[in-house]
C-alpha cells in the first residue's frame, strides 16, 4: 500500500507542477510543452521519480491516440479538400528525403560497420523517426491561427505520426528476418488499408449511435473510450492504430452528430491533461549523452536534416507562391513529440548493437526541433502574417 501511495502522490506532484508550468508559459507566451520537458528533465535529477517503463509507454501511447483524435475531429470537409494535397505531397517527398538522405547520414557518422545491411536498417529507422511532426506540438504552437501555411503544417503533421509508427516496425520485422524484401510492400498495404477500414467502420457505426441516442454525460465519454477501442483493435488484426484514430477522428469530424462542440471540449480538456503529464514524464526518461565527440556529430546531423527538410519544402512548393521566409518557417518548424517519444520507449525493449546511439539521437533531435520550433513560434511575425489569404486556393490546386 505504501508503495502504491507513493507513485499517487508523486503523480499528483507532476499534475500539478504541470498546471503550474502552463499558465507560466501562457502567462510569458512561449509553448508550454517545452518548459513541461525541461521541468521534467529538472525533476529526473532529483532521482525521487521512478515510473515503469510499461506504465509510461501505455499512457503515451493514450495521450497520441487522444492528441490525434482531438485535432482529427476538428477537420471539415473544405479543409481537408483544399489543404490535404501540399500536405500529403509535403508529407511523402520529407518521408522519402529522410529515409534516404537522413539514413545515409546517420549511418555515416554513427554505424560501428559501414558494410552492413542490417546496421544500414538500424540507421534506417532513425530516418522514418525523423520524418515525423508532431500534431501537439503544431496545434499548441498555432493555436487558432488560421494561416494557411499553418493550416498546411497542422495536417502534415497528423499524415505523417502514422507513417513515423508503422515503418520502424516493418524495419524491425526485416532487421530480424521475419519480412523479406518481396513482401515489405504487402504489410505495409496492409497496415493502411486495415487501419483506415477499421476507424472508418467504427466511427460510421459509433457515430449513428450517438445520433440516435445521445446522452449527455455518457456520450463523451463514449468517444473517448472508442477512440482507445478503435486503435487496440486495429493492431489486434494487423493494421496500424495510429492511422485508425485518425480515420476515427476525422469520420467525427464530418459527420453531423448531436452537441459535437460539447464533446469536443471535453476531449480536449481530457488531451490537455495527458499531454501535461507525458510531458514532464519525457522530461523524466530522458537521458541527455554527455560525450562531447557524440553532441558535435548531433548536431551536424541536425544541420543535414534541417538542409533535407528544406529540400522537401522547396520541392513541393516550386510553383507555388511562396516565399523564401515562408519556407524557411516551414523547414524550422518540424518538432518531434509524442509518437517518436512512444516509439522511443519501444525501441528501449530491443538490445541491438547500435539502437542505443538511435534511441540517445531521437531523444535530441526531439529536444532540437522542439527548442527550434519554440523559438520559431516565439518570432512567427517575422516570417509570415497570420491571415486567411496568404496563400490562395489557386496557388494549392496548382499542387
Amino acid at each position: 500500500m505504501t508503495s502504491q501511495l507513493t507513485t499517487l502522490s508523486l503523480l499528483s506532484f507532476i499534475i500539478l507542477t504541470g498546471i503550474i508550468i502552463t499558465l507560466i508559459a501562457n502567462k510569458i507566451k512561449i509553448p508550454s510543452l517545452l518548459l513541461l520537458i525541461l521541468t521534467g528533465i529538472g525533476l529526473g535529477f532529483t532521482n525521487l521519480f521512478n515510473f515503469n517503463q510499461d506504465f509510461i509507454t501505455s499512457f503515451a501511447i493514450f495521450a497520441l491516440i487522444m492528441i490525434l483524435f482531438d485535432s482529427t475531429s476538428r477537420f471539415k470537409i473544405k479543409e481537408i479538400s483544399q489543404f490535404s494535397p501540399p500536405a500529403l505531397k509535403l508529407g511523402f517527398t520529407f518521408l522519402f528525403l529522410s529515409i534516404t538522405i537522413v539514413t545515409l547520414g546517420t549511418h555515416i557518422l554513427f554505424a560501428n560497420i559501414l558494410f552492413s545491411i542490417r546496421t544500414l536498417v538500424i540507421s534506417a529507422i532513425f530516418g522514418a523517426l525523423m520524418a515525423g511532426t508532431s500534431p501537439e506540438i503544431i496545434l499548441t504552437i498555432f493555436k487558432d491561427k488560421k494561416e494557411k501555411i499553418a493550416e498546411i503544417l497542422q495536417f502534415e503533421s497528423i499524415i505523417n505520426t502514422p507513417l513515423t509508427v508503422l515503418i520502424p516496425f516493418i524495419a524491425l520485422d526485416f532487421y530480424f528476418g521475419i519480412l523479406s524484401a518481396n513482401v515489405l510492400a504487402v504489410k505495409f498495404l496492409q497496415g493502411i488499408m486495415t487501419g483506415v477500414g477499421t476507424g472508418f467502420l467504427i466511427g460510421i457505426i459509433v457515430f449513428s449511435l450517438i445520433k440516435k441516442t445521445y446522452q449527455e454525460l455518457l456520450s463523451p465519454l463514449i468517444v473517448i473510450a472508442t477512440a482507445l477501442l478503435t486503435y487496440t483493435l486495429s493492431e489486434n488484426i494487423g493494421g496500424n492504430g495510429i492511422l485508425a484514430v485518425t480515420t476515427f477522428g476525422i469520420v467525427f469530424g464530418v459527420m453531423t452528430v448531436r452537441d459535437k462542440d460539447e464533446i469536443q471540449h471535453f476531449s480536449s480538456i481530457f488531451t490537455n491533461f495527458l499531454k501535461i503529464v507525458v510531458f514532464i514524464l519525457l522530461g523524466l526518461v530522458i537521458k541527455i549523452p554527455l560525450d562531447v565527440n557524440f553532441l558535435i556529430k548531433s548536431l551536424v546531423l541536425f544541420l543535414l536534416y534541417l538542409l533535407v527538410r528544406y529540400l522537401a519544402v522547396s520541392i513541393v512548393f516550386y510553383r507555388v507562391n511562396v516565399k523564401l521566409k515562408e519556407k524557411i518557417f516551414m523547414t524550422l518548424n518540424s518538432a518531434k513529440g509524442v509518437a517518436v517519444a512512444t516509439m522511443i520507449f519501444f525501441l528501449g525493449s530491443y538490445n541491438l548493437q547500435g539502437l542505443d546511439n538511435i534511441i540517445d539521437l531521437s531523444f535530441l533531435f526531439l529536444l532540437y526541433t522542439i527548442i527550434l520550433s519554440s523559438i520559431t513560434a516565439r518570432f512567427s511575425h517575422k516570417f509570415i502574417v497570420f491571415r486567411k489569404n496568404v496563400l490562395k486556393k489557386k496557388d494549392l490546386s496548382k499542387e
